[in-house]
């Protein structure tokens, strides 16, 4: 037996995949695309023939996919929901309040033990001691996980029972840091119609700070190589939007952003950094 099992390979499994092994706990992992899993054989974890191999191999299972309904297919294809029972499942896929509380529903006749993740660095973050992990969901399953959990962050938070939790703060999160991007994208527009360096405005903010690295790229023009993509934060955009229509509230700001990030992607560069969207400013 493995001490945990972790089914998707992508770069943010991959990189929980790696702080696990390399915290010494015993890992099976699964990927659709076996090719993903070589580079955690080599690092020492085991791999997994197909995913209801992956489900036996460990009490403690970590899914980290495209999202939360590609995880009910699967799981519902390859029939393994009987042998969930007795184990403890941790969703770290991106979804929204409404989708976590349809998992657990999904789930709740499976005798599994189910905890709703979010994940809040990107994939290079995982393991370092400002890494910020959200959990929620039974409190004593946690409690029974968490001993191998604490090598993915120094800021694990539980949030109590409400299986959505997690979920609702990621988005709030999420709304808060683009608002602040839009602000730093807007001010990178003024200083260069007045003509003053957009450096001096990366200098106005905190080191590290989001709107600080923003700043940073637009002086640099160097829109390359996103941590993720605009494409990537339009996609989690509409997860927000989605929230408002679920919730009945008004998504006037998170509509705002999406029609700014739109023009830039139908313009070509959704495939840039986020800070790209100054080209349509």
């Amino acid at each position: 037996m493995s001490d945990i099992s972790m089914i998707g390979l992508g770069a943010m499994g991959s990189a929980l995949a790696r702080a696990f092994v390399g915290a010494g706990h015993a890992v099976t992992v699964w990927n659709r695309s076996p090719a993903r899993m070589q580079p955690l054989l080599a690092l020492g974890a085991q791999g997994a023939d197909d995913l209801a191999a992956a489900v036996r191999a460990s009490p403690l299972l970590a899914v980290c996919i495209d999202n939360y309904d590609a995880t009910r297919a699967l799981f519902d294809g390859a029939g393994v929901l009987p042998l969930l029972a007795g184990k403890t499942l941790i969703q770290l896929s991106t979804g929204t309040p409404k989708e976590a509380r349809a998992s657990a529903d999904w789930l709740r006749d499976s005798g599994v033990a189910y905890i709703d993740g979010a994940i809040m660095p990107y994939p290079e973050g995982i393991g370092r001691a400002d890494a910020r992990l959200l959990f929620a969901g039974p409190e004593a399953a946690y409690a029974a996980a968490l001993p191998r959990l604490r090598c993915l962050g120094g800021d694990l938070r539980y949030l109590g029972e409400n299986v959505a939790a997690a979920a609702v703060l990621d988005m709030t999160w999420l709304t808060y840091e683009l608002c602040n991007y839009l602000a730093a994208l807007h001010g990178a527009a003024i200083c260069r119609s007045e003509g003053v360096s957009v450096d001096q405005l990366a200098e106005m903010f905190p080191e590290g700070s989001p709107p600080r690295r923003l700043a940073g790229v637009i002086h640099a023009e160097d829109f390359g190589d996103p941590g993720a993509s605009l494409t990537v934060w339009e996609a989690a955009l509409q997860r927000v939007q989605g929230q408002a229509a679920d919730a009945g509230i008004g998504s006037e700001i998170p509509d705002l952003i999406s029609r700014l990030f739109n023009r830039a992607i139908e313009a070509g560069y959704g495939a840039e950094d986020v800070a790209a969207v100054i080209k349509v400013l």
